[in-house]
């Protein structure tokens, strides 16, 4: 566990680090599935992921909580403001494993819980077997597995939908 865990809204003026974070946490468990033709192709298609990481994270700086500590930022997740779904979820892999991914969770649920939403949902990549496993030990199911196109990453991909009841359910 990381001493001294803070969690906050995130500033506009921390969009470039906390996109550099963002893609250095994908990069460390997905960059296999790049499938450039080139070096100089997957140079560029790694450069046009972190700027597209640090425009999300200007453009939905107000739905981003980070985790931070004394030493800089430690992670960070978003939501969508107006629904039950969980954009993204990413904590630098020199932080993973150390409960900062359970308490970033934790804080989008109970949003989505306040906002009034009584299940939350959220997707990842379906060979991501990691964030599968961290997202069932928190509580969630998979629902859905198919292909979708990703404009990020500019080809289809299979990713799995998961969802969580954040409330129980009266039998």
């Amino acid at each position: 566990m990381v001493q001294n865990l803070t969690l906050r809204r995130a500033s506009i003026a921390e969009a470039d680090k906390l996109g550099k974070l963002g893609f250095d946490a994908w990069d460390s468990s997905m960059r296999q599935i790049l499938d450039p033709t080139s070096a100089e192709q997957e140079a560029a298609d790694r450069e046009a992921l972190l700027v597209a990481f640090q425009l999300f994270c200007i453009e939905a700086c107000n739905s981003i909580t980070v985790a931070h500590d004394d030493k800089g930022l430690l992670g960070w997740a978003a939501h969508d403001p107006f629904g039950p779904y969980i954009s993204d979820l990413w904590v630098a892999p020199a932080h993973q494993r150390q409960g900062i991914g359970s308490r970033l969770l934790a804080t989008m649920e109970q949003d989505i819980f306040r906002a009034g939403h009584d299940v939350s949902v959220l997707e990842t990549h379906a060979e991501n077997g990691g964030a599968i496993r961290f997202y069932v030990r928190e509580g969630y199911s998979i629902v859905w597995r198919g292909v979708k196109f990703s404009r990020l990453l500019g080809q289809r991909i299979e990713k799995v939908r998961m969802e969580k009841q954040l409330v129980v359910v009266a039998r």
